[in-house]
């Protein structure tokens, strides 16, 4: 009777070593990819960050341009 109940509690242990093993490789998968996308978006934030983009950016979108001198005003303190 003891080696039954032994033995029952012995599959139970295995298979929620097992359950958790797997939901364990599952997080490490979860985390490679998540560091894949990290990566990347941290690659299209320098893209967008760089001056030249945000140059072009602002007088595409922004109608921006660089005064003239007669348009500069200096204050002084």
């Amino acid at each position: 009777m003891l080696l039954g109940v032994m033995a029952i509690v012995l599959v139970i242990q295995v298979y929620d070593f097992r359950r958790d093993f797997s939901y364990l490789q599952k997080l490490k998968k979860d985390e490679v990819n998540y560091e894949v996308v990290w990566g990347q978006l941290l690659l299209e934030q320098s893209a967008l960050t760089q001056p030249s983009r945000l140059e072009q950016a602002a007088i595409k979108d922004l109608k921006m341009r660089a005064p003239t001198p007669e348009e500069l005003v200096i204050v002084k303190p």
